[in-house]
């Protein structure tokens, strides 16, 4: 009977080099995987505010046709009464507004037509909107719609709509 001293070694396992590679793989994978996460929320919050923005500007124009039957006051308080300069805001807007967007202009130059929405002034209550956080700068004429707290997308598309004739 013969004994081998010299007996080989049975590995048995995942080497530390195997291990350090799955890791690397998985840390990638993951990268990958929170930054396509991050932009799809980011479209989707996009989405939601030119959603929000077609929403009252529908509602708008809805009023609009109700006050041209019945001759009721338009929501919401003037933008002179409320201390806004337009015309600051649509620059501000422009100045924001990636390359190859359409830039803003204002379709009236009467700053009285131009009426300021807010759940504080119960101007967007009273076009039937709730739990909207954003303000709104609004032309009943026009159909003109400005988003006043975001103006911009984050991907630099201006929160504007107008009515076409």
């Amino acid at each position: 009977m013969k004994i081998d001293i010299y007996k080989a070694k049975q590995e048995t396992g995942v080497t530390l080099m195997a291990l350090s590679i799955i890791i690397i793989v998985l840390l990638i994978l993951t990268a990958i995987t929170v930054n396509i996460g991050k932009d799809g929320i980011k479209e989707s919050k996009e989405n939601a505010m030119l959603s929000e923005l077609g929403m009252v500007q529908n509602a708008v124009l809805q009023r609009k046709t109700k006050a041209d039957l019945t001759n009721e006051a338009y929501p919401g308080e003037t933008i002179t009464t409320a201390g806004i300069d337009l015309d600051d805001v649509i620059s501000d807007m422009n100045a924001n507004t990636a390359s190859g967007e359409e830039t803003v202009t204002r379709k009236d130059s009467n700053d009285d037509n131009y009426y300021y929405l807010s759940d504080s002034n119960n101007g967007l209550s009273d076009l039937g909107i709730s739990n909207s956080e954003d303000e709104y700068i609004v032309n009943y004429k026009t159909g003109e719609v400005i988003n006043y707290t975001t103006l911009v997308t984050g991907t630099g598309k201006p929160l504007y709509i107008y009515a076409t004739e």
